[in-house]
């Protein structure tokens, strides 16, 4: 399984906000997150699937099961970016004064 690039999607496909924001149609900032915990969830367990493939038949494709186990790597540090940055921000929204 490839990560999908965000930035790959031709902008003709996306669509701008509208004053109904809650219309159902744009999928929300939760969705979005749960979409790539499950995303980074199922690259960590065929990452796991491949290294016991590996343990038990031999190192016959060991440049694949490599390259399972850094797409899971790169994956699962870029969602403990996300959540630092999402912390960051929640903090720094705490800090304001109204």
């Amino acid at each position: 399984m490839r990560i999908q690039q965000p930035w790959s999607a031709p902008l003709s496909s996306v669509e701008p906000l509208r004053d109904g924001a809650g219309s159902g149609r744009e999928p929300s900032f939760a969705a979005e997150l749960k979409n790539a915990v499950e995303q980074v969830n199922t690259l960590q367990n065929s990452a796991e699937e491949a290294m016991q493939n590996g343990a038990l038949r031999g190192a016959q494709n060991i440049h694949e099961t490599m390259i399972v186990l850094q797409e899971a790597e790169i994956s699962l540090k870029m969602l403990l970016r996300v959540r630092d940055k999402a912390l960051e921000a929640y903090h720094e929204v705490m800090r304001m004064q109204f």
